[in-house]
């Protein structure tokens, strides 16, 4: 412990050494670091030697991913070229240690934001969070650590399921099983997600402000009468049960207006479409939802105000894309729950009854704001974008959204897809020896999600994606018109898409989702389960082992393989 505690330490931009205070509450050491000291420093190294090792030692790092990620990056300590490889918005706030004498667990309280900085210089490796006071939130709070020290012998496994037996024993999280006591939750574990996308303007638009006069056009992709003939299509097919989510639906389609909601574009039916459509899916035994936005604001809302935007520490409004509805600007978290409080209730009393959908307000750390009528920090802005989701959840009876941050996952009921994974195109990370899903390992059995925006239509997607989608534990999530982005730019929900121009199309479209909702329904029960492990073995055969005991192996590979006497397809699984 003694030699431990002299690497309890920060150094800022000038090298100053600032110690922290340590408290041993016999399961994990709280380290905390005055606010006052924050001051003297602009930039932060936090326990720089903590995660020190050489070339050739034995043991790795495990680094949270971002949501451009498709796991957790294990870095083994083996010779390589220099790198300064920092990264900020982790999904996951704790990264692990495992070397000689040191198995341990870094929880970083995300108050402040912060990076992940992996340094190797000469084969000597060093990782810490590092925090920068002159970008996002001056010092206004402790910078808080704990260090969970787990069995020498511990493996990456250990990290994540500490990770999840300290969050349940706060209550910071809750099980899938409590939360199905909620009868939307309860459905969704056992049936597919069918999102719609109903209608969109060009995406990008060239018309950065848009008004009345300039306003692009509206493609319409599927109306609220095509709503109701893809629903009477999955009963034709003998589809058990299924979530269809209408996307798009709102004034000027998806991206098109927010947080501005109504009237349902006329083009599409109108708000008589809309009660029309959410009664005939519920009147089949279906459930249904639709998706908002209250994070994304575009000038044209006839609900936008300038003053619900963040500002950021330049004095700038934070535009953050460039979508449908041309420049997009964030809304400052404590105006977001006022605009929630506006928008949604009205929408509520159509009757929806699925996993309401927010799009973006858990794939994000929240802004911090600096407007002098609303400043925010980073700290209130988790705590209101936990208000919204509680709320919303309350609301409509569930909630989904885009992402898995962590500080979601209390009232996330469903999350669209963990992470981009490679959505975006797959990136060469020089500190990923190889990825891990320890997000799955940690979290599932508390929430449900689909693990990558690249299993999005999983049944439809190529075999690695089909075993990917398993393997880690996903929900299935279908898509009508999930490709939407115009002008060369990447659409990055996998390559293949649901489309419902032609009956045809919508006959094999429907078929697909029947491959989803009768798989789903053989695995639905592992939902409710933690995983405790995830290995990769030899020759492609990879291994999900859950609390119950049973195991989910997979076969990533081109031929077939034997485990345990049992013969797996290449890019099959078997569950044992």
């Amino acid at each position: 412990m003694d030699v431990l505690k002299d690497l309890f330490y920060a150094v800022n931009e000038e090298g100053k050494r600032f110690d922290f205070d340590v408290l041993d509450t016999g399961k994990s050491l709280l380290l905390t670091l005055k606010k006052e000291v924050l001051w003297k420093c602009k930039q932060l190294r936090v326990l720089p030697e903590l995660g020190s090792a050489k070339a050739g030692d034995e043991g790795y790092w495990i680094l949270p991913r971002t949501i451009s990620r498709v796991g957790e990056m294990q870095t083994f300590f083996t010779e390589r070229e220099d790198v300064d490889y920092a990264y900020e918005k982790p999904m996951l706030s704790w990264y692990g240690i495992k070397k000689a004498g040191l198995c341990c667990l870094v929880r970083v309280y995300r108050n402040y934001w912060y990076k992940i900085h992996a340094l190797i210089q000469n084969n000597e490796y060093a990782v810490f969070p590092e925090f920068d006071f002159t970008v996002h939130d001056e010092p206004y709070d402790d910078i808080r650590l704990e260090v969970v020290l787990l069995p020498e012998n511990g493996d990456y496994n250990d990290m994540a399921r500490a990770e999840r037996e300290i969050r349940l024993s706060r209550g910071e999280i809750v099980t899938l099983a409590e939360k199905c006591k909620r009868p939307a939750v309860e459905y969704a574990r056992k049936y597919p997600l069918v999102r719609i996308r109903m209608g969109w303007k060009p995406s990008p638009s060239s018309v950065y402000h848009q008004t009345e006069q300039n306003e692009p056009e509206m493609f319409v992709a599927c109306d609220f009468k095509r709503v109701r003939d893809i629903a009477d299509e999955l009963k034709r097919q003998g589809v058990e049960g299924a979530e269809l989510q209408l996307v798009g639906w709102n004034r000027s389609g998806h991206d098109g207006r927010f947080p501005q909601l109504f009237p349902a574009d006329p083009r599409l039916g109108g708000n008589e479409g809309l009660k029309e459509t959410i009664d005939y899916v519920k009147a089949l035994g279906y459930r249904i939802s639709t998706h908002t936005n209250t994070i994304d604001c575009y000038t044209i809302a006839d609900t936008f105000e300038w003053d619900d935007v963040v500002v950021r520490r330049d004095g700038n409004y934070h535009q953050c894309g460039h979508y449908s509805g041309g420049y997009a600007y964030h809304v400052c978290l404590e105006k977001q729950w006022k605009n929630t409080k506006r928008d949604l209730p009205p929408l509520a009393a159509y009757g929806e009854n699925g996993l309401h959908f927010t799009d973006v307000i858990s794939i994000e750390i929240p802004d911090d704001c600096h407007a002098a009528g609303h400043p925010s920090t980073t700290e209130n802005g988790v705590m209101y974008a936990q208000k919204i989701i509680e709320y919303t959840r309350g609301l409509f009876g569930g909630f989904s959204s885009e992402g898995c941050m962590d500080y979601a996952l209390k009232d996330l009921d469903f999350g669209l897809y963990a992470t981009f994974g490679n959505g975006f195109g797959k990136k060469v990370i020089p500190v990923a020896d190889r990825y891990l899903p320890l997000f799955e390992v940690a979290y599932h059995g508390t929430v449900l999600y689909n693990p990558t925006a690249t299993t999005v239509n999983y049944t439809a997607q190529p075999p690695e994606e089909r075993l990917s989608m398993i393997l880690r534990g996903g929900k299935p999530a279908m898509y009508f018109y999930s490709k939407f982005r115009t002008g060369g730019q990447k659409n990055w929900m996998g390559e293949n898409d649901l489309t419902c121009a032609t009956d045809e199309a919508l006959r094999w479209s429907v078929a697909r989702i029947k491959e989803a909702c009768d798989e789903q329904l053989s695995l639905a029960d592992k939902y409710l389960l933690f995983m405790e492990r995830y290995d990769i073995l030899d020759n492609g055969i990879e291994k999900a082992t859950y609390s119950d005991g049973s195991a989910i192996v997979g076969n990533f590979s081109d031929a077939p393989v034997t485990y345990e006497g049992k013969e797996i397809p290449a890019w099959g699984y078997v569950v044992i």
